[in-house]
């Protein structure tokens, strides 16, 4: 049976509920905190403090190592153009949720740490690569939710997603049209929509994103195990062979209860089933317990 034959892949994007106070709402909670530190520390300048040091910036990272940014600027958001953070945690809140519940809530929250990373590494190797004078700077969850939209649209492509809060769209052909756009936004045969005096859209960071998507969903990635392994936590402690004791059922004499029960029931026909004794009584309990089992 294909995946877009699956019962699941047929439901309403409604039928799916949310869990309260789910990681993907502690993911927005976190992402709109950096946003307002980011407005807060704004300098007179125009520069944040908080985008300043959470920011990836091509040479800071390359020059400076400092390879934190490849993860901290997925929380951070232009201060200018607020469509930017609101239209990211729209999209996370929306197919995220979904995403949670279909691979778990620790699992999303280790993919989505993962995509951001990865989306950033292909971001910035690209503006190694294609070098261009003066600084180079990369912020916003779009590579992340990138891929969280692979995987909503790999797991559910018939499921119908309504653009713009109004047009329907199946997730499967909505993912074509922004695979083709970044495609052809990277080339540089698109314009950038909604994108203030100054700024471009990171296309690599969204292929990036959607290149992690696939590979997660293909190679059946499970972080959180992968995690487990190397922190050393399904690791069985090893216990005291003194304190071990042994027990193999296989050695066990069995019971045999054919010749009491006959005699029960003998007494029973004699003398009715009130005559039973609390011992005979146990008898045919353990005895009908042992029937059920030995089945």
């Amino acid at each position: 049976m294909g995946i877009r034959n699956r019962p699941y892949a047929q439901q309403p994007i409604d039928q799916f509920p949310a869990t309260p106070r789910s990681i993907v709402s502690k993911i927005i909670i976190a992402t709109v905190a950096v946003f307002v530190l980011q407005i807060l520390t704004r300098t007179a300048q125009g520069s944040s403090l908080i985008a300043d040091w959470f920011a990836i910036e091509r040479d800071l990272v390359f020059q400076y190592g400092q390879i934190w940014r490849l993860l901290t600027y997925a929380f951070c958001h232009s201060e200018v153009q607020l469509s930017h953070v609101l239209f990211n945690m729209l999209a996370l809140y929306f197919l995220g949720r979904i995403v949670a519940q279909t691979i778990g809530q620790r699992e999303f929250l280790w993919m989505y740490l993962a995509a951001a990373v990865f989306s950033g590494i292909v971001q910035t190797s690209v503006m190694a690569i294609f070098r261009s004078p003066g600084a180079a700077w990369v912020m916003g969850a779009s590579g992340a939710v990138s891929a969280v939209f692979m995987l909503f649209a790999l797991h559910y492509p018939r499921v119908k997603v309504h653009l713009f809060g109004i047009l329907p769209v199946e997730a499967r052909w909505l993912l074509a049209v922004v695979v083709g756009y970044d495609a052809l936004g990277f080339l540089g045969l698109v314009p950038s929509f909604f994108v203030p005096a100054g700024a471009t859209v990171a296309h690599a960071a969204h292929l990036g994103g959607l290149i992690f998507g696939l590979l997660y969903f293909r190679w059946d990635m499970n972080l959180t195990s992968w995690w487990d392994r190397f922190a050393g936590r399904t690791r069985v402690p090893k216990l005291r062979r003194q304190n071990i004791k042994l027990y193999n059922p296989g050695t066990q004499p069995e019971v045999d209860y054919s010749v009491k029960i006959d005699d029960i029931l003998a007494k029973i026909s004699r003398e009715g089933e009130a005559s039973l004794t609390a011992r005979e009584r146990r008898i045919l309990t353990q005895a009908s317990e042992h029937l059920k089992t030995s089945r």
